[in-house]
């Protein structure tokens, strides 16, 4: 009987499908590494406006009997008064140029008894979009609510 002699190792085609299986998981995991880089970003973003927010709506809350008032909407566009542009630190610059961030309020009393404040802050990543009115970046804004009375209980 004769002995077919087999030889070890790989052939052409497979080394090619090995290679093409490898690139494919490297641009997939290329792919996967922008999202997660993204996404932190975003993330990061939205942890700092959610802080800005808290400190203005403490700020706000500590002498609620001598906020001035404003329209119930005036967190949703440049109030004057009820503004303000923000560094990517936290800190007050003048006007939009510098602003990292843009953090807007409102206080207005309840139809059901003024002695009841509505506060409301929002703080949004300061990027404007061709032709927007104002900046205030959707994906990356903190939006926070109290009520608040004038007077103590």
């Amino acid at each position: 009987m004769a002995k077919l002699r087999t030889e070890d190792g790989t052939t052409l085609v497979e080394a090619i499908v090995a290679i093409g299986i490898l690139a494919g998981a490297v641009v997939a995991l290329a792919g996967l590494a922008s999202v997660a880089t993204r996404t932190s970003a975003m993330a990061r973003e939205r942890s700092l406006a959610t802080v800005l927010a808290l400190q203005k709506l403490e700020a706000l809350s500590r002498d609620v009997s001598a906020l001035a008032t404003s329209h119930a909407s005036a967190w949703a566009a440049d109030t004057p008064g009820f503004v303000e542009f923000l560094d990517a630190r936290g800190n007050i610059v003048g006007g939009r140029g510098g602003g990292a961030y843009v953090r807007r309020w409102s206080v207005a009393p309840l139809a059901s008894d003024a002695n009841l404040l509505a506060i409301q802050v929002l703080v949004a990543a300061c990027r404007t979009p061709p032709g927007a009115a104002h900046c205030g970046e959707a994906t990356s804004r903190a939006r926070l609510a109290v009520i608040r009375s004038r007077t103590a209980w």
